[in-house]
């Protein structure tokens, strides 16, 4: 099974994500926040990171975090901010992509 670790704050949003994923068959694992997120046990093939959470961990925290153990695991953010210096960010630390919401 493909495991995707979405983490998207905006519970109608995640849950939507959810649906579609799990549609294609995918295993989704949500996370509402950065803290759960960091602390996701599964093994993941992909990361979807919302950058702004509603906590004290960004996504840019959590790619971070990611990178530390697992160099090669693919992620996308998604996020509203569709500025070019968060995209070069988002891409800098070492995201696959970078969609805007």
């Amino acid at each position: 099974m493909f495991n995707i670790c979405l983490v998207e704050d905006e519970k109608n949003l995640n849950n939507l994500i959810k649906t579609y994923l799990e549609n294609a068959g995918y295993k989704v694992i949500q996370c509402f926040n950065g803290n759960e997120a960091i602390n996701v046990t599964e093994n993941i093939h992909l990361w979807i990171l919302d950058i702004m959470l509603g906590d004290d961990i960004s996504g840019y925290d959590i790619i971070k975090n990611i990178r530390e153990t697992d160099e090669k695991v693919p992620v996308i953010f998604t996020s509203a901010r569709d500025q070019d210096l968060d995209k070069i960010i988002g891409l800098e630390l070492g995201s696959d992509d970078y969609v805007t919401k």
